[in-house]
C-alpha cells in the first residue's frame, strides 16, 4: 500500500533504479516473484508516516523520534519537516527525520550556526578548527540548512531496522540530495552519541567535519527508589542530600508528580521563560512555551507528567516528564527563583523526588538530556559525549 503524501522525485527514481542494492533480507518469495527493491520516499507530515512501523524502529530510548513527538515538533518548531523513508518488501527498513533551519528559527541549540559558534567559544574539541575554515558569518554560510536526526537535543540519529550499512547510506544520500535540490547550504547532525559508531563512521567516510557539541545524561532508576539511589553515594554526599531534602520540606514546599493539567500550563510557561531568560534566551516568549506544553499534552495525554513544587499553594517549580515505554524523559523545567529563596529545589524536584516517583511507576531510566553536566553527574547521572557532523560546500 502506498504511503500518503510521499514525494519521490522522478529524476531520483530514474537515477537510482540501475544501481538499486539487493533487498536487505533476501529470501524466497511467493510465486517465484523477485523481491521488491527498497524504495526511497519523502513524507512531509508525520501524520502520513507508517506510524506503528516508524515507532518500532525508534524503540524505547528515542521518545523524541516517536511519531507522537514528531507531531509536537512539527506543530511548534516553525520549521519545515521532511521524513525520509526506505521501504522494502517487509515494510519500513529505515527512516530519517529532518528539519530545515533558517535564520528565523528560535531554537538556537538546534541550529548549526549557533551550535558551532557556541562550541568554538567554549573551546570544545574540534569546533574552533571547523569554525576557522568557514566565513565569519556562520549563519550566511550554513543557513538555510537541513538538520538531520530529529529536532531534539541529544542522540540525534538515523533509524534502521537491521542496522544495515546500506540502509543508512541510502538515507543519508537521499538527505544530501534533498538539501541540494532545495538549495540548502548545509546538512548536519548536531548531537550524535559517541556510541553511535555506525553513523559516526558513515558520516566521517562521506566527508563530514565533526566537533564535540554537548554531553548527554541519563540516570538508571533503582527499584528501591530514593533509599537505594542514595546508598550509591559517599557518606558525605548522603548527608548533604538528606540536608537538602529537609530544607525543602521544612520550608513547607509540597512536591508531587501527576498527569499534566492544562490549568497549570500558563504558570509553567512563565517559569520556563524565566529559566531560559536566566541563560540568555531573552527572545523566548511565554506564548511559545505554552504552545509546546499544550501540544505535548494533546500528543501524549496521560504520558505527559508534571512534577511540581508548590509553596503556599503557588507553583514555584515544575518539570515536564514524557513517559515512553519504561523510560522517563525530563523535557522542560522552570523555577520561580525569588520564591524559592535559595532552597535546593532543583535537586529535590528533578532528582530525589523524581527517582522516588519513577521507581514507584516501574520506570527504569530517567533521561535528562544535554546541559548542566556537572550538576547531573554530581547526582549520579551517567553521560556520553555528543558530536556534531557538518557538510557544506563552504568547507570544500
Amino acid at each position: 500500500m502506498q504511503i500518503p503524501d510521499v514525494d519521490i522525485r522522478a529524476t531520483e527514481r530514474a537515477r537510482l533504479r540501475p544501481a538499486l542494492p539487493r533487498p536487505l533480507d533476501e529470501g524466497p518469495v511467493s510465486g517465484g516473484a523477485s523481491p521488491r527493491p527498497p524504495a526511497l520516499g519523502v513524507v512531509r507530515r508525520a501524520a502520513h508516516l507508517p506510524r506503528a512501523a516508524w515507532d518500532r524502529l525508534a524503540g524505547p530510548d528515542a521518545a523524541y523520534l516517536a511519531t507522537r513527538w514528531l507531531d509536537v515538533a512539527e506543530d511548534t518548531s516553525g520549521a519545515a519537516m521532511r521524513y525520509l523513508t526506505l521501504t522494502d518488501g517487509e515494510g519500513l527498513a529505515g527512516a530519517l527525520a529532518t528539519a530545515v533551519a533558517d535564520t528565523n528559527a528560535p531554537w538556537l541549540a538546534g541550529r548549526p550556526d549557533t551550535v558551532l559558534r557556541l562550541c568554538a567559544e567554549e573551546g570544545r574539541h574540534g569546533a574552533g578548527e571547523v569554525a576557522g575554515d568557514l566565513p565569519d558569518d556562520l549563519a550566511d554560510a550554513l543557513l538555510p540548512g537541513l538538520v538531520c536526526g530529529g529536532r531534539h537535543l541529544g542522540r540525534t540519529t538515523l533509524l534502521s531496522r537491521d542496522g544495515h550499512d546500506g540502509t543508512a547510506e541510502r538515507l543519508l544520500g537521499a538527505a544530501e540530495r534533498l538539501a541540494d535540490e532545495e538549495g540548502l547550504r548545509s546538512v548536519s547532525f548536531l548531537h550524535v552519541d559517541e556510541h553511535d559508531t555506525a553513523l559516526r563512521t558513515l558520516l566521517a567516510r562521506r566527508g563530514y567535519r565533526s566537533f564535540h557539541s554537548e554531553d548527554y545524561h541519563w540516570l538508571p532508576v533503582p527499584s528501591g527508589g530514593f533509599a537505594e539511589y542514595a546508598a550509591g553515594f559517599s557518606a558525605h554526599r548522603r548527608r548533604r542530600m538528606g540536608a537538602e531534602r529537609r530544607a525543602v520540606r521544612d520550608a513547607g514546599v509540597q512536591i508531587a508528580t501527576a498527569p499534566l493539567d492544562a490549568a497549570d500550563i500558563p504558570r509553567f510557561a512563565e517559569l520556563e521563560t524565566t529559566l531560559l531568560g536566566k541563560y540568555g534566551m531573552s527572545a523566548w516568549t511565554t506564548a511559545r512555551s505554552a504552545a509546546i506544553l499544550e501540544r505535548a499534552l494533546r500528543a501524549c495525554g496521560p504520558d505527559a507528567l508534571a512534577a511540581t513544587a508548590r509553596l503556599d499553594g503557588e507553583i514555584i517549580g515544575f518539570a515536564l516528564i514524557v513517559v515512553h515505554h519504561d523510560r522517563w524523559f525530563a523535557h522542560r523545567a522552570g523555577f520561580d527563583y525569588a520564591a524559592q529563596r535559595g532552597l535546593p529545589l532543583y535537586f529535590e524536584l528533578l532528582y530525589y523526588h523524581l527517582v522516588e516517583a519513577a521507581a514507584r511507576a516501574g520506570a527504569t531510566v530517567i533521561h535528562y538530556g544535554t546541559g548542566s553536566g556537572p550538576a547531573k553527574t554530581s547526582r549520579g547521572c551517567l553521560g556520553s559525549r555528543q558530536y556534531a557532523y557538518l557538510r557544506t560546500p563552504a568547507l570544500d
